[in-house]
């Protein structure tokens, strides 16, 4: 695996990041109608995604047909790990969040209001998909995460622009460094979940 991320790594490419935040900061300080999404109580416009077509059925214009193999296969194996999948209405996530993970509650949910390009479902669900290998590397059921590369193998200037994003927040950017660096690789996620699955991340 180490050689595998090493590769991908080395040919990495500066792009915008997506905008997605570890859940439980965001549930505590930023969102009390997330809060009451993630917890079930709220369930307007909240629903189980169990394959694309849950996702292609919110979004009748859009084409999904590019990702489907790659997001199926990514939510096969987070139901194998135990973690669920939810589309929410963008009411209930601070400005501009396409996603957040709990890793209280092992589930993530990504924003309606985002979800309507493959691009933009893709990246999102790879970035929240780290963050669940990310949980699983920490132990799954205790709340915490651990990163899964040192944040040393993420480039410098990849590592700079997360900064921008999170100088507020410095314990969150080698969690996000990671997470959105994945989020442009295609597979990345999907292996970090396979060796999730396997029991192998220690």
């Amino acid at each position: 695996m180490r050689k595998f991320i090493l590769s991908l790594i080395a040919v990495t490419s500066i792009i915008a990041p997506v905008n997605s935040e570890s859940f439980n900061k965001i549930i505590n300080d930023k969102s009390d109608t997330l809060n009451c999404m993630a917890s079930r109580r709220c369930r307007d416009g909240v629903k189980s995604i169990n394959d694309i077509s849950d996702i292609a059925n919110s979004y009748p214009n859009s084409n999904f047909d590019i990702v489907a193999d790659e997001f199926n296969g990514m939510l096969a194996t987070l139901d194998r790990i135990g973690i669920k999948v939810f589309l929410g209405d963008e009411k209930y996530f601070p400005e501009v969040y396409r996603g957040v993970y709990s890793t209280s509650r092992n589930t993530f949910y990504l924003n309606k209001g985002y979800m309507d390009t493959p691009k933009s479902l893709i990246r999102t669900m790879r970035h929240e998909g780290w963050h669940a290998a990310q949980d699983c590397k920490a132990g799954i059921n205790n709340m915490r995460l651990e990163l899964i590369v040192s944040e040393y193998l993420v480039p410098k200037s990849y590592r700079n622009l997360v900064e921008e994003i999170y100088h507020d927040e410095p314990d969150q950017i080698p969690f996000e460094s990671e997470a959105y660096f994945a989020a442009y690789r295609k597979d990345l996620t999907q292996l970090a979940l396979d060796v999730c699955a396997l029991g192998l991340i220690k």
